[in-house]
Parts: structure tokens; C-alpha cells; sequence
């Protein structure tokens, strides 16, 4: 018998990359993925991910939700529907941020929130500094990272990514460190946003790379 394995087409394995939604409150923050997700080197697997922006009129973390939860009925409508959503932000004095996480806890597809507090500075000086300090304002966070000359030239603003791009695995490492310190806490009850300190960045970050 002829072996007919010889003459059979070996099949051609076709990935998709999943579509995904990172909405976020803050150009900070949306300079930063958008830096991310556009690498050369990752740009075609990152392909089908949006990054967006959207401040509320009352700049509540709720209307953010609310925004994701809008585009994630138009993308099923268009029968093109995200296979992830997360939304951006941090506590920086926001109200509502109980009904905020709850909502999107409970939306389908669930929408993840990467998390700051005070403010997404926090994560940027993590990159620097192991550090549990407590922050009341993010102008503070803000005057340590130029007054340690780690960006002498930081704004709020600023395209950061490839300025925190050398020091990523120490950002990534310190912002675990942080999320860690609270577990205990977290399982006993206590709400994420009642922390004094927190960030859970990383988990974005390790999701989008688990993608490539």
C-alpha cells in the first residue's frame, strides 16, 4: 500500500488574535498602552486591540464603565464584539466607585479594571521605587519622580511608555508587590478602592503579553 501520508497537504495552522477594548480616563494612560500595544515587534499580534480615551462630563470612573458597556453593545451589534474589555483608572478622589467596580464585575462580557491609587503616577514611580507609601495627591507623586531626576521632564501627558520601557520588569514587579501586600486584607472583605495604596496594572500588562 502506498503511503498516502506523503501526498497529504500539511494543514496550516490560522491564529486569530483577539479583539479587544482598553478604555481609559486619562491621556497618561492611554499614551502608555497605546505605546505598548504598537511595539514593532508585537504590533500585528496586538492588531485587533483598541485603545481609547473617554472622560465623563463628571469624570466619574461609573461613566467610564458606562461608556465600556455602550461600546461593547454597539461592537455585538456590529457582530464584531470584543473578546476583552478593560477600563483604566484611578481613585484620585472619584465618587461612585463602588457602583463603578460592581457594574463591571457584573457585565458580560466582565469588564476588568486595572486600578491606581492615587493616580497612575504611582505606577510610573514603581518603575523607580519599591514603595508602599501612601499618596494623597498625585502632584506629589508627580514632584518625587522629577525631584529623583527619574523624568526630570515629566507631564501628566507625556507619551510614557518608551521612558518606562528599560525599567518595565522592575515596574511590573513592584506593581505585584503591591497588589500582594493587600491580599489578606482583600479576602477578608475589604474593598479594593478603600485601600490607602494600590495598583494592579501588571495584571493588564501579563494578560496582554500572555497573548503573544
Amino acid at each position: 500500500m502506498r503511503d498516502i501520508g506523503r501526498f497529504r497537504k500539511s494543514k496550516k495552522v490560522v491564529t486569530i488574535n483577539k479583539r479587544g477594548l482598553i478604555l481609559c480616563e486619562g491621556e497618561t494612560e492611554e499614551n502608555y498602552f497605546t505605546g505598548l500595544i504598537t511595539q514593532e515587534k508585537y504590533r500585528r499580534k496586538f492588531a485587533s486591540i483598541d485603545v481609547d480615551i473617554y472622560k465623563p462630563k463628571n469624570h466619574s470612573p461609573l461613566g467610564l464603565v458606562n461608556k465600556a458597556k455602550d461600546l461593547i453593545k454597539i461592537a455585538k451589534r456590529d457582530k464584531n464584539k470584543y473578546d476583552f474589555v478593560w477600563v483604566v483608572f484611578d481613585k484620585d478622589g472619584h465618587a461612585n466607585m463602588a457602583d463603578a467596580f460592581e457594574i463591571a464585575r457584573n457585565s458580560n462580557p466582565e469588564i476588568k479594571i486595572a486600578f491606581t491609587i492615587p493616580c497612575f503616577e504611582f505606577f510610573v514611580l514603581l518603575h523607580f521605587e519599591k514603595k508602599s507609601k501612601s499618596y494623597t495627591k498625585c502632584d506629589e507623586i508627580i514632584s518625587r519622580i522629577k525631584k529623583e531626576n527619574y523624568i526630570t521632564d515629566y507631564e501628566k501627558a507625556c507619551n510614557i511608555f518608551e521612558l518606562l520601557l528599560p525599567n518595565m520588569e522592575q515596574g511590573l514587579e513592584n506593581s505585584k508587590w503591591i497588589s500582594d501586600k493587600f491580599t489578606e486584607e482583600i479576602e477578608a472583605g475589604e474593598k479594593t478602592y478603600n485601600l490607602s495604596v494600590y495598583s494592579n496594572i501588571h495584571e493588564l500588562i501579563y494578560y496582554l503579553y500572555s497573548l503573544i
